[in-house]
Parts: C-alpha cells; structure tokens; sequence
C-alpha cells in the first residue's frame, strides 16, 4: 500500500472516530472501487463520509490528511477540484474537505468547502510535469475543535463569486 493511501486512511478513521464520539449522524462510505457504479471511476469524487447537521442538512466529506507546509494546505487541481465540483453538480449536495490537524497528541480538523477552494485557492504548478494544485492558507478554513464547533460551517462564507465563474467558464 503506497504511503499516501495510508496516510489517507489515516485521516478517514480519525475522522470516522471523531464523528462517532460526537455522537453526529453520518455515514462512512466504503471506498472500495467493487462498490461504486462506474459513474465514479473517472470524473466524479467520491466522498468519504455523508455527516447530517440537522439544521444544515446533508454534507459530503472528505478527509485530507497533508501536511500544513509553508503556511498552506494544498489539494490537487485536477483529481481532486474538478472531480468534487462535478460531485456537487451532480448530487446537488456539498462537498467539504476536512484536513487532519494532530497538534500537540490533540486530534483537529481544518475544514472548507470545495466552492471556497475555489476562490480562495492559489493556483501553482508542481515540479517538471506541470501538475497543477490549489494552496490554501489556513485562515480560509473553519478549525474545527469539537462538535460544537461544527456551528462554524452555517456561517462559512465565500468572499466572491469571480473564480468560481472562471472555473466554469474553462471547462
């Protein structure tokens, strides 16, 4: 198993296991390719968790579990990004990224939504193939301490629709 699956798995039991000792209402969503359609081999993200906020509604989940490096987390433009995007357009559902936070032995999240990625997200390229990614500085990220905190997502707002209209302009 490469070490970025694992650090992912990592990431989704943590979160599996905070979600429970909340005592929230989700599900874990088996991540195994056996047991999705076909819609989901290619351009459609699969979650890792659906989380129901009673007064919110239903939220899709993905844990992240990359190191805060250089004042920024970062998620991959093309694998990630688009995939969560076309996941939201299809399922009319939000699509969050909670990033795993192990400071001091104490377990946190760092969450945002994928249209905030969007517009708060710097485009950058990676190494000689040109893979491009999203950094994303913490302070656009609700820091999610306890379940209470969770109230954090009602209010989490995107500054500005410019960029989540250039995304689609360019599709």
């Amino acid at each position: 198993m490469s070490a970025i699956i694992e650090q992912g798995r990592i990431a989704e039991n943590a979160l599996n296991e905070w979600l429970s000792d909340a005592g929230l209402s989700y599900t874990a969503i088996c991540q195994s390719a056996d047991t999705f359609a076909r819609l989901f081999s290619g351009n459609v993200k699969r979650p890792d968790f659906l989380v129901l906020l009673e007064s919110v509604g239903l939220l899709a989940v993905d844990a992240k579990n990359y190191a805060y490096s250089g004042g920024v987390y970062t998620l991959e433009f093309e694998a990630e990004l688009r995939k969560s995007l076309t996941f939201e357009r299809l399922f009319r559902l939000p699509l969050w990224y909670a990033y795993y936070d192990m400071t001091d032995e104490v377990t946190s999240w760092y969450w945002i939504s994928a249209l905030k990625v969007i517009e708060v997200g710097e485009v950058r390229t990676r190494g000689d193939n040109g893979l491009k990614f999203l950094a994303i500085r913490r302070e656009h990220f609700e820091h999610i301490k306890n379940p209470s905190d969770l109230s954090k997502l009602y209010t989490h707002r995107l500054p500005g629709t410019a960029n989540i209209a250039a995304t689609v302009m360019q599709q």
